[in-house]
């Protein structure tokens, strides 16, 4: 089936909702009364670079680029109080590899350590700790940033005259606290601050932002969704977003995993004709069996990428067809359980990923999701049966601190996206009443579990970087900031009771 361009199906008076303008950038730092200061810094590199042939960064904002054993200063536009420091950058261009970002403090020959960056999406922070000590020298001289890599790095550097995107950029983020708390997090993640690539990691984003906003009443996490939104469409209208290569990707659905974002767009839009799109593009990967996915092979993430999306939608337009439709890409997926064990990938007989908690996450959500959507439409008790299989599975693996390990049945570093996701999943069926309520207990576990991994400025630790690195790097100790694991922490907190958030 001939999938229709975006471009052709957005009208001028829908999108008009969609393209308020931001809110500028009117300071060079930025903080909360007693709360951390963002402190930009200012690249002093002379030299530039032009982007690969082909390549584009997201939403048209500066970024600079840094060849391998590149050398360059940073200033800070003001003093840097005392107080506990990180560094932090962003990565503005996909990365497919290992970079190491070596942080000096020049004159003094005082080295502070390196930024570790691998196989990292964009609009991703990076961070290095500081300690205070050195803060009268960085006043004084800067810090000096040289690239270990083969290959060169990308990263926002200068403010958007749209868009407050200063915690992208270069900056120095001083506080009194080590550790975030819950409104922390909420400040952060009803931002612009939680923005991610389009596709899985933005879907869940928007995700998040939307149950806090239908669960809680914050009118603040609809504005979010807003100018989220605001940010994937361009003054003439199209939507603008690039692939994991960095590739633009405009006016076109990019497989199964791309069609997260369009449940909380209908939504908010539930007549939109970009719908449309959507509805071709699973059409265009429809087998003959009725399976939506890419290829032949089954995952996890199409149980919340594509029946999620595919029940808002069949809801929305009071469609039996695709709420059925939606259904049964549960049911082709039920495989993904294997003799008390949950795979990611399945091809045939082959199953790959076991017990890797982001995948179990996805699973669990996507039936959570699609079951709650539908409850006052079609109840399948083979699927709700199925979705409390797999909860009692998760839990029987549950580390002792309230976290899953990255793979589940392992004893390796815990990842808190996926424990997140699979607690907001539980938790979901315990609201529903298909789930007992004396499991609420082990989600509370994890709730407070997380509280030790946010940010002074509310973001998310811990988290498995993105599959593209391949099961070591997941097994081991390496660990990230990501948005997309806020909105998964987004939909625990959005279900949880008014004396717990």
């Amino acid at each position: 089936m001939k999938r229709r361009d975006f471009a052709e199906l957005i009208s001028v008076g829908t999108l008009g909702m969609l393209m308020v303008p931001s809110i500028g950038c009117s300071m060079m730092s930025k903080s909360r009364s007693n709360g951390p200061k963002q402190i930009y810094l200012k690249s002093e590199k002379n030299s530039k670079m032009d982007l690969p042939h082909g390549k584009r960064v997201p939403f048209g904002w500066s970024a600079m680029g840094i060849s391998p054993e590149e050398s360059f200063l940073l200033k800070p536009e003001e003093t840097v109080p005392k107080g506990n420091l990180l560094l932090r950058v962003s990565v503005a261009q996909e990365i497919w590899d290992k970079k190491l970002l070596h942080i000096n403090i020049p004159e003094a020959d005082i080295y502070l350590g390196a930024i570790d960056i691998r196989f990292s999406s964009v609009l991703v922070p990076y961070e290095l700790k500081i300690e205070s000590k050195y803060i009268p020298l960085i006043n004084k001289y800067g810090l000096q940033l040289k690239l270990e890599s083969s290959s060169s790095l990308w990263i926002f550097d200068n403010p958007d005259g749209n868009t407050n995107n200063l915690a992208f950029l270069p900056h120095l983020l001083v506080s009194k606290e080590e550790s975030g708390k819950t409104s922390d997090f909420l400040d952060c993640f009803m931002s612009v601050n939680s923005i991610q690539a389009f596709g899985w990691r933005e879907g869940t984003v928007l995700d998040g932002l939307w149950q806090i906003y239908d669960r809680k009443g914050e009118e603040k996490a609809l504005k979010a969704i807003q100018q989220h939104l605001n940010l994937f469409f361009d003054v003439n209208k199209n939507l603008v977003y690039e692939t994991s290569q960095s590739v633009p990707r405009d006016n076109r659905v990019d497989g199964i995993e791309s069609t997260i974002p369009f449940a909380t767009l209908t939504r908010l839009y539930p007549n939109h004709p970009i719908i449309g799109t959507v509805l071709d593009g699973w059409g265009s990967l429809t087998k003959e069996n009725g399976m939506v996915t890419d290829g032949m092979q089954l995952s996890a993430e199409g149980c919340y990428t594509v029946a999620y999306p595919m029940a808002v939608i069949g809801k929305s337009r009071h469609s039996k067809d695709l709420m059925n439709k939606a259904l049964e890409q549960l049911k082709h997926r039920f495989v993904l359980i294997h003799e008390g064990d949950f795979y990611l990938r399945a091809t045939g007989s082959e199953r790959t990923y076991k017990n890797w908690a982001r995948g179990a996450a996805w699973f669990l959500l996507g039936f959570s999701r699609t079951i709650y959507e539908l409850k006052d439409e079609i109840i399948d008790e083979e699927i709700v049966a199925k979705f409390r299989e797999g909860v009692d599975m998760a839990l029987s693996m549950q580390r002792q601190d309230g976290l899953w390990s990255c793979f589940m049945h392992k004893d390796v570093s815990p990842d808190t996206s996926g424990s997140a996701g699979i607690s907001a999943a539980i938790l979901t069926g315990i609201e529903q009443g298909i789930l007992p309520e004396s499991y609420r207990k082990q989600v509370d576990k994890c709730w407070v579990a997380l509280q030790n991994y946010l940010t002074p400025d509310g973001f998310l630790k811990g988290v498995a970087q993105d599959n593209r690195g391949g099961i070591s790097l997941q097994e081991g100790e390496y660990r990230v900031i990501a948005q997309m694991g806020m909105g998964m922490m987004a939909q625990l907190y959005a279900f949880l009771g008014q004396d717990e958030s």
